[in-house]
């Protein structure tokens, strides 16, 4: 009997469909959700407009006439763009050649726009929204976890501010990173945030506050800096068993990778205690362990529910 040709294109249609599901859309979708909501109570609570962007980071916009002058604050964009054609190459030929031939790309402007939409996509930029939604999906009643603006992601390496809604305490910030398969980032990250601590912690120029019950844009300064990373199989794993509602219970995976990044945090939080920081970064230190302590109490609490 002759056999029936079968074209590659209908064998296990699942398993192609599958592979080439990209996490990336879901994880913009959290994003602008939790913006969303964030943005409201912002407004409705403390009369704060313009707060969020979409991808939940700060917006340097609504600083305006209430912190920096307008003209200071396109000044930083201005900066924003020329680090932004800085890393995306976009002035070198090769690099426009390559854009030009891929997307038909004319100007820096639009090279940088298709380098932005690219750097989502990699497993840095998916690292960062799934941690940012992962740490307010489980701390939200209590903190306030925001992205930090372009500005100081780019300028002073921070990606993340949380701030205690009850104290009003703004304890430190996150630098995310993609760890690779092996994990080969963490000695220079470690390094890097030993230095910044050393230095006298990180400061944020888009920052914010919690003054006398009210939330307010602000400067803020000498603030610990811990990185958050995922191994590549850590962070697929995650992104395979996540459940991106905002709202949802947390998954036992998503349980898995915050106690992860707690133990983590332990570690590095030790490491800094041996390091010779100025009084007011180990001020911030102490107040961190109290923060550690939260956080282990608030996995120990979601490990019995599940």
């Amino acid at each position: 009997m002759e056999r029936e040709f079968v074209p590659l294109s209908r064998l296990k249609p699942r398993e192609k469909m599958k592979s080439r599901e990209n996490p990336t859309e879901k994880l913009t979708v959290m994003m602008r959700q939790i913006s969303e909501r964030v943005n409201k109570e912002a407004l409705a609570k403390y009369g704060l407009r313009d707060f969020l962007h979409s991808d939940g980071s700060l917006n340097m916009a609504g600083y305006a006439n209430e912190l920096y002058s307008t003209e200071d604050i396109e000044s930083d964009k201005n900066r924003v763009r020329d680090m932004e054609i800085e890393f995306s190459r976009a002035k070198i030929s090769q690099v426009q050649a390559f854009y030009r031939e891929k997307y038909g790309a004319k100007t820096q402007e639009e090279i940088v726009g298709h380098w932005r939409k690219e750097k989502i996509q990699n497993k840095n930029g998916q690292m960062e929204m799934a941690v940012t939604g992962l740490l307010h999906k489980i701390l939200k009643d209590d903190f306030l976890v925001v992205r930090a603006s372009a500005y100081d992601d780019y300028k002073n390496g921070v990606d993340n501010i949380i701030l205690n809604k009850r104290t009003g305490e703004a304890i430190c910030a996150f630098d995310e990173v993609h760890e690779g398969g092996a994990g080969e980032r963490t000695g220079e990250k470690m390094e890097k945030i030993k230095k910044v601590a050393s230095r006298g912690g990180a400061r944020v120029r888009y920052g914010i506050k919690l003054e006398e019950g009210k939330l307010k844009r602000a400067e803020m300064a000498t603030l610990p800096v811990f990185y958050l990373g995922l191994k590549s199989a850590e962070l697929e794993n995650l992104l395979a068993k996540m459940d991106f509602n905002p709202d949802s219970a947390v998954t036992p995976a998503e349980y898995d990778v915050f106690a992860k990044l707690t133990a983590s945090l332990k570690e590095q939080k030790q490491i800094l205690d041996g390091t010779d920081v100025p009084p007011a970064v180990r001020n911030k230190l102490e107040t961190f362990e109290s923060l550690l302590e939260e956080f282990e109490e608030r996995g120990v609490e979601m490990r019995e529910a599940a």
